[in-house]
Order: C-alpha cells, then structure tokens, then sequence
C-alpha cells in the first residue's frame, strides 16, 4: 500500500518535473498573449467586430489543423485552448487604469499552466519499484559462513552489464572484512579477489552495522516514472544467525528519486572502493571497448569466420 507521503512526494515530483519543460510554458504563455491581445483590441479598437473575429477565427483554425492531423488528443494539443481561452476573459475584462488588472497578467499564464501540468499528472500511476526477496538459507550456504555474522554482496553496473563492480563484506566477532571483484564487458574478468582483507576502520564497521539495518528494514516503494535505461544495483544479504537471506533489485534510485533505496545506495557506495581502484578507462572508454567487442562478435557470426 502506498504512503500518503509517498504519493504526494511523487506528485509534486512529477508535477515539477514538467512544470520545468520551457517549452511548454512559453506554449501556454503565448497563446494567452495572443487572446489577451485579440480581446484588448476588441475592446479598445473601434473595430471591435474584426478584433472578435479573429480572437475566434485563430483557436478554430488550430482546431481543424490539430484535427487533420490527429493530434489533438493524442498530444493533449486541445489543452492550449485553456490558456487561450482565459486570456480572452481577462482581455475583454482588462482596465489599464487599474494596477490589480497589471499584476494579473504575468501570474494568470503561469496559474494556467499549473492546472494544465496538474491535470496531467494527476493521478500518478504507481508501479512497484524494489524487488524484494525474502528467503530461508540453504544448507550449503550455511555451510560457506566461516562463523561470519552476516555477509552483504552489492553490484553496481552500467543498463549493460559492461561496467560491473562488486564488493562483499562480511562480519565476525565484530570484525569486518571484505573482498572486491570488477567485471568488464560482461564476461572479461578483470578483478575477482577472492581473499578476505579486514575493513580496521571504526567507521567502516559502523558503516557496515549501519548498511546492514537499512536493507533489513527496506520496504516497497513506488515510482510513477518510465525508464527505459540507467543502471543497475542489486543487493544479497544472508543473516547466518537468522539463516535468512533477502536480496534487493533497487536498480534507478536516484533517477526515480527513490528516496529508501537511495539512502542505501549512498551506503553502499561510501564501503565500495572507487571505480578508479578497479580500471583506468572512463565509463565511456569502457562502452567504446565493449561495443567494439560486440560488433566485431556480431560480425564473426555473420560471416562464419
């Protein structure tokens, strides 16, 4: 069940998402200008009949023009109508002796655009953001503890998998260790350690403690955005005394503005060594590389050679 304080986080996420869009607002600021205008004209002019005229004739205009080309609902392009429409109001209302009729006409645009961006995000659609399992330990794992406490394995990595870092911690007897291992290109094995070396940092320990309570406490979240690429994080945690393992798939945090499983994240990645220690390439060396082996894989298999 969602949270009322996550629901209206992730309305007034969305809402300022595109409330930013300068696009759209200069969209709705000009056609308020214009029907302003028009109506002034009208009101002002002594051709009043032409000025309605085309205060009307432009919005039909654009209303058989959106219709040819299907884009009317599809767009939301009949939403311009609104600004359009209220700026007509307000023109035909206009006193310039008075100041109040001044002060209305910067904020009645950006007060339209609000209702326009909150009718669109609202309601947001809430989809499921973690994976949570939660399971009993194995025998066999059980076996592995080497009378350790508990032991968390984190992977970080690019929407690929071609940029992986991936360190296990482990405590014992109030003593904790870890062990790192970074994978390049998926299957190229650059760094896989496989020997514990002890974290002696107090800090670290209570940072370990720390990390070791959040994802115990974790619980769903939900997001309203989509994403299609990013990057992937993805927790294993096994309590050998509790013989429970839960794992997490908390993949776009930060993107979706999650803000449980960021805060675990940060955890995370203030134990995990920097990507500095693992490779010298840069993020986009690194993709450059991995591409050139995908083409040239793709290449070997149509060919036959």
């Amino acid at each position: 069940m969602i949270e009322t304080s996550q629901f209206l986080y992730q309305l007034w996420r969305d809402f300022s998402y595109s409330f930013c869009k300068i696009d759209n607002l200069a969209e709705v600021a000009v056609f308020f200008f214009l029907a302003f205008v028009f109506c002034c004209l009208r009101r002002n002019s002594p051709r009043k009949k032409l000025w309605l005229a085309v205060a009307y004739i432009f919005p039909a205009v654009l209303l058989v023009g959106f219709s040819l080309t299907q884009a009317l609902f599809t767009n939301h392009c009949v939403l311009v109508f609104i600004p359009y429409f209220i700026g007509m109001a307000l023109g035909n209302m206009f006193n310039a002796s008075k100041k109040l009729h001044w002060v209305l006409v910067p904020i009645m645009p950006l007060l339209t655009y609000s209702v326009i961006v909150f009718a669109l995000v609202y309601p947001p659609v809430f989809y499921p953001f973690a994976e949570i399992v939660d399971e009993p330990l194995q025998d066999v794992e059980l076996d592995e503890a080497q009378n350790a406490d508990y032991e968390i394995e984190m992977v970080l990595e690019d929407a690929w998998g071609n940029d992986s870092r991936i360190i296990t911690i482990r405590e014992r007897n109030d003593s904790v260790f870890y062990r790192a291992a970074y994978h390049m290109c998926s299957v190229e094995s650059n760094i896989d350690s496989t020997q514990w070396l002890p974290l002696n940092s107090e800090k670290a320990s209570a940072a370990a403690k720390a990390l070791k309570n959040a994802i115990e406490k974790y619980e769903q979240e939900y997001y309203s955005d989509e994403i299609w690429d990013g990057y992937s994080v993805r927790i294993a945690m096994k309590d050998y005394k509790r013989k429970t393992s839960r794992q997490l798939g908390l993949s776009n945090a930060s993107i979706l503005g999650m803000r449980g499983a960021m805060a675990i994240e940060k955890m995370m990645l203030d134990l995990m060594p920097p990507r500095e220690i693992f490779t010298a390439l840069s993020s986009y060396e690194v993709a450059k590389k991995c591409g050139e082996k995908e083409n040239a894989l793709i290449q070997q298999v149509e060919t036959g050679h």
